[in-house]
């Protein structure tokens, strides 16, 4: 297998190509697993509904763009809410992450059984 090392990729055009710097596909329901990712080395659970994905290889500035989802776990009618942990500094090395339900009156913190995220650069 070849590996091709460039700094930066073009369309014919001349736009630049963005790729993902990391993505992580994971289990947030008791203990939290992995189930496939790219430039993540561990997922931190840090309480109900709040997670850390620390970056294998550090991103290289903390002004990155992030997309972010989960699945609510119940049949009962809510929304599921997922994003960037609120208060949370972006850096280089680590993306701070929370998912909520709205089952009640106001969004709560919840786990979810499928949480994806992905950090473009």
């Amino acid at each position: 297998m070849s590996t091709i090392k460039v700094d930066n990729l073009q369309t014919t055009g001349g736009a630049p190509l963005h790729s993902a710097r990391a993505w992580v596909n994971f289990n947030g329901t008791g203990t939290v697993s992995i189930r496939d990712n790219s430039n993540v080395s561990s997922i931190t659970d840090n309480g109900t509904g709040t997670y850390t994905s620390n970056f294998s290889v550090a991103i290289p500035s903390s002004n990155y763009s992030y997309a972010v989802s989960a699945v609510w776990n119940s049949t009962a009618s809510s929304q599921m809410h997922a994003g960037r942990r609120n208060n949370s500094v972006m850096t280089t090395t680590a993306f701070y992450h929370e998912s909520s339900n709205n089952l009640g009156s106001a969004f709560t913190p919840s786990d979810s059984p499928e949480f994806v995220s992905t950090v473009f650069y």
